[in-house]
C-alpha cells in the first residue's frame, strides 16, 4: 500500500517502488500509443493503396473513352471528307489529319508520362477546332451507362 513500508524498508526504497511502477505504466502507455500508431498508419497506406488504384482505373477509364470517341469522329470524317476532296476540304483534311496524329501519338500504355494532361488538352483543341470547321457542335458525355459524342 502506499505510504506504509514493510519491516527495514526505507522511505527512499518504497519511493523508488512507486517511481518504478509509475514509470511501467507510462512506459506502457507509450508502447501501446506507437504501436497503434504503426498499426493505423499500415491499415491506411494499404486502404490508400487500393483507393488510388480505384480512382485511377475510374478516371483512366473516362479518358480512355473520350480518346476513343476523339479517335472515331476524326476518322469517320476522315473518310467522308475524304470522298468529296474539294479546295474547301482540304483545310478541314488537314485538321482531322492533325487529330489523328495527336491520337497516335499518345501516350496509351504510360500513366506516368508528364506530359499527359497537356497532350489530353491539345487533342481537345484540334478537336474544338475541328468541330468549328465543320460546323458541328459535339456533345461528349461520360455517364455509368457508357460515353459518346451527341450532336
Amino acid at each position: 500500500m502506499k505510504g506504509m513500508r514493510g519491516p527495514g524498508e526505507s522511505r527512499d526504497t518504497a519511493m523508488a517502488v512507486e517511481q518504478d511502477i509509475f514509470d511501467a505504466v507510462v512506459m506502457a502507455d507509450e508502447g501501446f500509443h506507437g504501436e497503434g500508431y504503426q498499426e493505423g498508419y499500415e491499415e491506411g497506406s494499404s486502404l490508400g493503396i487500393v483507393e488510388g488504384k480505384r480512382y485511377g482505373m475510374v478516371h483512366g477509364a473516362k479518358i480512355g473513352s473520350e480518346i476513343g470517341c476523339y479517335r472515331g469522329f476524326a476518322l469517320a470524317w476522315k473518310c467522308l471528307l475524304h470522298s468529296g476532296a474539294g479546295e474547301k476540304d482540304s483545310r478541314k483534311m488537314k485538321v482531322v489529319e492533325a487529330l489523328i496524329a495527336l491520337l497516335q501519338d499518345f501516350p496509351y500504355d504510360d500513366p506516368t508520362y508528364e506530359k499527359l494532361h497537356e497532350d489530353l488538352d491539345r487533342i481537345r483543341g484540334k478537336f474544338r477546332q475541328l468541330c468549328s470547321l465543320l460546323n458541328v457542335q459535339p456533345d461528349f458525355k461520360v455517364t455509368p451507362g457508357g460515353s459518346g459524342l451527341a450532336f
